[in-house]
């Protein structure tokens, strides 16, 4: 397979040239919902192998969730002949050109294309079997550039409507700055070294909790060993509906790990479910710790959410984008 090339080009719209329906100016505002595509691709090329291979990119199960839901949502295909303006204004579309004139396959990225904000992520390929084969490929890639666009578009609106006091709070108890928004509130703990902001509506909630641990060995950053110490912190929170209730964290539930380069420092990722023992609370969460630079302790920070009734990525993801601001 040859190799993956990014290519950023003032003239995308060329690409969409047999879509007579782009704005000379896009000021309007998208269409839809967060996390929402539509694929832009000539029906005789979407049928088959194509289809799957962009619905197997953009609606893969979102890790770490206690219900399924895709990383998008395909919203439709249409063909460029055929989309109308409210398809082109979409906050993401992924554009598929089959040309027998390119030498290889090749992806790009435009901004702002039609209504902002607004990313478009546009495949060139000779043939729909090199088509395939590159989505494929650039997977991981393509999937990187929406969720940025996604992530920029969530902190922008919420950097217009920052908590101060709680960010300032927040600098006080970590040495960072990080983006909180208004409608979080300060809860109250009984373990003074763990810091718990939350966002409350009727039927869901949404959770920012940080502590500290001491470092005394690698293993302190593994999975298993976050955690272990996620448990015993949230221990402390008890639940006001339940005699002997308390957080924790859910082992025995799927988790998944990664790591993040950010502010300076390796943050070791993790996402699982936490719980209420001895009650029926709980919901999806991502988690972020790092040594601290004196090498003594670990920062964690930690995104949780409760929606038992809502679709939960975009809530658990427009609180997870925040940890991107931090500095």
């Amino acid at each position: 397979m040859k190799r993956i090339i990014y290519t950023f080009i003032a003239a995308a719209a060329l690409i969409l040239s047999s879509c007579s329906v782009k704005s000379d100016i896009p000021t309007k505002n998208t269409a839809g919902e967060n996390y929402d595509v539509v694929v832009i691709c000539a029906d005789e090329a979407w049928r088959g192998d194509l289809a799957y291979a962009v619905c197997d990119l953009l609606e893969e199960p979102t890790p770490g969730l206690t219900r399924p839901q895709g990383l998008f949502n395909i919203v439709k295909q249409v063909a460029p002949d055929k989309a109308s303006n409210i398809d082109m204004m979409y906050g993401n579309l992924f554009v598929v050109n089959i040309n027998a004139t390119a030498s290889e396959p090749t992806f790009s990225v435009e901004k702002n294309l039609y209504a902002r904000p607004q990313t478009v992520v546009m495949v060139t390929a000779p043939t729909v079997a090199s088509a395939v084969a590159f989505v494929g490929e650039a997977m991981d890639a393509i999937r990187d550039v929406f969720e940025q666009g996604e992530r920029k578009k969530s902190n922008g609106y919420y950097a217009a409507r920052p908590a101060e006091e709680l960010m300032a709070d927040f600098k006080a108890t970590t040495g960072m700055d990080m983006l909180i928004p208004q409608g979080f509130f300060k809860a109250t703990t009984v373990d003074k070294n763990l810091t718990w902001y939350l966002r409350d509506y009727p039927t869901k909630a949404q959770y920012i909790f940080t502590f500290e641990t001491e470092y005394t060995d690698p293993d302190d950053l593994t999975a298993k060993w976050i955690m272990m110490s996620l448990d015993n912190k949230l221990s402390s929170i008890t639940s006001k509906g339940a005699v002997g209730s308390y957080l924790g964290v859910n082992e025995s539930g799927p988790v998944y790990t990664s790591t993040v380069e950010l502010a300076g420092r390796t943050w070791t990722e993790v996402r699982g479910w936490w719980e209420v023992n001895n009650d029926f609370m709980g919901g999806p969460f991502v988690s972020f710790s790092s040594l601290n630079p004196d090498g003594k302790d670990i920062t964690t920070i930690m995104f949780a959410l409760y929606a038992p009734e809502d679709p939960q990525r975009n809530l658990l993801r427009e609180i997870e984008h925040l940890f991107y601001t931090l500095k």
